[in-house]
C-alpha cells in the first residue's frame, strides 16, 4: 500500500520514510482536505467533491493492496480493513450530497492515522 500511496500522492518528503510514514502522510493529507471541506459547509461543492474524490482514491488504493496476495497483514485484520474501505468509499459518494457525512469519514481516517502512528 505504501508504494501505491507514494505514487498516488507524490513523495511528500525526500528523506527515507517507512511504509507506515508514507501511509500516515497520505491519510493526513486526505483528512486535511476533508476537514477543510467540512468547514466550508454546503456552499463549496467543488471543494467537497475534490476532497471526497481523493478520499475514495486513497481507500481504493488501500483496498486493492489489502485484496492482493502480497499483503502480509493477518487475514482477519485485512477483512476488517476491507470492510472499512467499502464503508469509506460508499460514504464518500454519499457525502457529496450530504456534507454531514464528512464528520464520520474524518473520524475513520483519524482513527487509521492513530493506528499507524501507534505502530511506529
Amino acid at each position: 500500500m505504501a508504494e501505491k500511496a507514494r505514487l498516488a500522492y507524490g513523495a511528500m518528503d525526500r528523506g527515507i520514510q517507512s511504509p507506515r510514514d508514507i501511509e500516515y502522510k497520505a491519510f493526513a493529507k486526505v483528512t486535511r482536505g476533508l476537514k477543510l471541506a467540512a468547514e466550508s459547509g454546503k456552499s463549496q461543492v467543488s471543494e467537497r467533491a475534490k476532497a471526497l474524490h481523493e478520499n475514495r482514491q486513497l481507500w481504493t488504493i488501500l483496498a486493492t493492496d489489502l485484496a492482493g496476495n502480497g499483503n502480509k497483514l493477518q487475514p482477519t485484520l485485512r477483512a476488517d480493513l476491507l470492510s472499512l474501505a467499502a464503508f469509506a468509499i460508499k460514504q464518500s459518494s454519499l457525502a457529496i450530497k450530504d456534507p454531514s457525512l464528512l464528520a464520520g469519514l474524518i473520524e475513520v481516517n483519524t482513527n487509521i492515522m492513530r493506528g499507524l502512528g501507534a505502530q511506529k
